[in-house]
């Protein structure tokens, strides 16, 4: 069976390509550079035997072109999984940011991850597929930092509790992970308050779990700190600056 991962050139989606490749999978890589996506495919192919197919695609682009993703998949065995660990921050992503990098984060973050979900639903549905969706424990409340990439990823969870309520029945494994601090290039030079995880451990989680239903935080510990930012006192957590 095939799986689509999009953003499997680097980070998290790479940890993917190459956990589901090990195990046999072919794979669909979707990312906006095709130099190292490619690259990345024809060394799965080799080490693991597996069709693995890169496609260029931005997700920033509306609407998404999906002809190219299409005619891919005619070449590869039935689609049984969209994973989409693809997202991007901003530096400046403050309240108050540009209309321009406003729209771009919501784009990329969250627009246009369901307009793959919505494409490749009804497929799905017939192959009883997988849906593994990512978000990030920024979500668990706004803040002036990270305030239109943290509206985003909570719009997309939502839009995956709505999923999760259309698969129940329909055969669809539908799950969403909530991401901790993830040792990639997005952590260099930065003063973290707590652990990284190695995107290869998240990666075998994933795949050890994607046949289950639900919302998973990982690191699992992540979960604890989530649920008392939730809980602080807003004259406490007013004053927060992480």
């Amino acid at each position: 069976m095939t799986y689509i991962i999009i953003g499997g050139s680097s980070g998290l989606g790479r940890a993917l390509a190459e956990k589901f490749a090990a195990q046999g999978c072919e794979l669909v890589l979707v990312s906006r550079d095709a130099r190292d996506t490619g690259a990345l495919a024809a060394d799965l192919t080799i080490r693991h035997g597996v069709a693995v197919t890169p496609v260029a695609m931005d997700l920033a682009g509306s609407p998404l072109p999906f002809d190219a993703l299409d005619s891919v998949l005619g070449n590869h065995a039935p689609l049984k999984g969209l994973l989409l660990p693809a997202g991007v921050n901003d530096d400046a992503d403050k309240v108050g940011l540009s209309a321009e990098k406003l729209a771009f984060l919501s784009r990329v973050n969250y627009l246009a991850p369901c307009e793959l979900l919505n494409h490749y639903l009804p497929l799905l549905e017939k192959n009883s597929g997988v849906i593994i969706g990512f978000g990030s424990v920024a979500t668990a409340r706004g803040r002036s930092r990270n305030a239109a990439y943290a509206a985003a990823k909570n719009a997309l969870a939502s839009y995956f509790q709505s999923l999760a309520h259309y698969a129940a029945g329909r055969g669809i494994s539908c799950q969403y992970y909530v991401l901790g601090y993830l040792d990639t290039n997005l952590a260099f030079s930065q003063t973290l308050l707590f652990p990284s995880a190695s995107p290869g451990r998240v990666a075998d989680a994933v795949y050890r779990n994607r046949f289950r239903n639900g919302r998973f935080f990982l690191p699992r510990p992540w979960y604890i700190l989530y649920r008392i930012v939730q809980l602080l006192p807003w004259a406490v957590f007013r004053r927060l600056t992480f």
